[in-house]
């Protein structure tokens, strides 16, 4: 089985050695390898922090079907492998699995092809607090910022799709994916939501409960 997305940290961090650079003014790589790793270390520890916070809500208000995803971070420089954080239940099952999600090989690279959909979303902190919510018709899940943050793109995807006799990985939670009819409640450390933004009543560093009802999916 292939991996077409793998949950990665400071992926778009990249760093380029040219064999024509030789002063002491070119580019620091191991510098830039210590800062990343740093960097690194601080979202370990906020997801570590917020690990108990996530488990605790869990406990507390899950219905006793609570799935703890076990996708694995993988860092770039920062040596330890730790579970993403994330936990979910299904709500409800979908009422119509025709929808199928493809991958899009028209590039250099797959890219999965996200649908349009029709929903129903609230998004609390662990207190209750409702800090977003709404309807979305024709929503479309490879835009849509800044709704749409990485935790959306985990819970609608499928954790592998099959393309051209090949099977490949995704970072998706759940084994189909969501289709329509679906609802699900998903708990997130921050990273994967706003992170070390503020957002309008979303605090800095805030685990988030998401709940996505899919109306239609296309």
């Amino acid at each position: 089985m292939k991996n077409l997305f793998k949950t990665v940290l400071f992926a778009a961090v990249g760093v380029t050695m040219f064999a024509s650079c030789n002063s002491k003014n070119d580019f620091d790589i191991e510098a830039e390898r210590a800062r990343i790793l740093e960097q690194e270390k601080i979202i370990d520890a906020q997801l570590s922090k917020e690990k108990s916070e996530v488990e605790k809500y869990v406990t507390e208000h899950f219905d006793g079907a609570g799935i703890s995803d076990t996708t694995k971070v993988r860092y770039s420089e920062y040596q330890t492998i730790r579970t993403r954080g994330i936990w979910y239940e299904i709500l409800k099952e979908p009422t119509d699995n025709k929808y199928e999600y493809k991958i899009d090989q028209s590039g250099q690279q797959l890219y999965i092809v996200y649908p349009k959909v029709k929903i129903n979303y609230t998004v609390k902190l662990l207190d209750g607090t409702v800090v977003e919510s709404g309807q979305e018709e024709n929503f479309n899940l490879a835009q849509n910022f800044p709704i749409r943050t990485q935790i959306w793109n985990f819970s609608f995807a499928p954790a592998k799709i099959k393309h051209n006799s090949n099977e490949y990985a995704t970072d998706g939670l759940t084994k189909l994916g969501l289709k329509q009819g679906s609802k699900i409640r998903v708990v997130t450390p921050s990273l994967w939501a706003y992170g070390t933004r503020v957002k309008d009543k979303i605090p800095v560093n805030s685990p988030l409960v998401y709940e996505f009802e899919v109306l239609t999916i296309e």
